[in-house]
């Protein structure tokens, strides 16, 4: 297969956001490939990976996920499942959760939904040097899904086809994309997917032995996090306030997020100016209100 596609690239810069390949020292199912050589492969295989993300459904999947985990009120009769939807994703934490300092050999490649302009992504990937291909795939207009796999897995063809064999990381809500993931393998690629839901894998033991599975939902603290405003308090859940109004200006999400995640806190938090009788010119009180289900 030798079609390309057409693809935009992004280099929105955020400022302050950056990122450090250093985690704590929680432990982890994820697993990373090994090094090494493959045998039987006429091109020699290299420690660089390729990173593909089909993002049509990783929030709406981790929604579902993340609620059953930390007990969220809200409920979906039809999936008989808890759901958080006030969870929102950081990509760029993700992308680094995933490399683990690892180097990409080409520029990350999203289809599906464009993370927000916001997000730390963008200014993560071009501190790497890289930007990000983004293919923009509308979700209601009829069979998108299918044209969003397609254009991943011809995205992932061209790659194998142009790249000595790598790495091959493949971010989803589900295990979709085993038939690329097997391709790879058969043409000396190591391959790592990334998925909230884990279907029943065809792979004999020699597949077996290059493709890694790794759950997002061992992961969620670190890359996720439940924004909510006003008032509201989720029930059956102890609240930590973290008064920020005498820190430096550049204390902000990121620092917040490190800050739970360092103290294995999943970060539902509530980000309120806190009404007070202050005096004149005495500065608003900044609250960051976190919940959880114990201290």
């Amino acid at each position: 297969m030798s079609n390309k596609i057409p693809s935009t690239s992004h280099s929105n810069k955020v400022s302050g956001a950056s990122h450090s390949n250093n985690v704590s020292s929680t432990s982890f199912s994820n697993k990373i490939a090994p090094k090494g050589n493959l045998p039987g492969t006429a091109r020699p295989f290299t420690k660089l990976v390729s990173v593909f993300i089909d993002n049509s459904s990783i929030l709406f999947e981790g929604q579902y996920t993340v609620g059953r985990i930390v007990h969220a009120s809200a409920y979906d009769r039809r999936r008989k499942s808890a759901y958080l939807n006030e969870l929102k994703i950081d990509y760029g934490r993700l992308l680094s959760r995933v490399l683990r300092g690892r180097e990409m050999s080409n520029n990350p490649t999203i289809v599906g939904i464009q993370p927000p302009k916001m997000d730390s992504l963008w200014n993560y990937v071009q501190s790497l040097g890289y930007k990000v291909t983004f293919h923009a795939i509308n979700k209601e207009k009829k069979g998108s899904l299918t044209f969003i796999n397609s254009t991943l897995t011809i995205a992932g063809m061209n790659t194998i086809q142009e790249k000595d064999p790598g790495t091959m990381i493949i971010i989803s809500s589900d295990d979709s994309y085993n038939p690329l993931a097997k391709e790879a393998i058969k043409r000396g690629w190591k391959v790592e997917t990334w998925f909230w839901i884990k279907g029943d894998y065809d792979l004999t033991a020699n597949e077996k032995s290059r493709h890694f599975y790794n759950y997002l939902g061992s992961q969620y603290k670190y890359f996720t996090y439940a924004c909510t405003e006003g008032d509201y308090h989720p029930r059956n859940k102890f609240v930590l306030e973290i008064d920020y109004s005498d820190t430096p200006e550049e204390f902000n999400d990121k620092n917040i997020m490190e800050l739970h995640f360092m103290s294995e806190l999943f970060g539902w938090w509530n980000r309120d100016k806190i009404a007070c009788e202050c005096p004149e010119n005495y500065p608003t009180p900044n609250i960051y209100r976190t919940y959880m289900d114990s201290f």
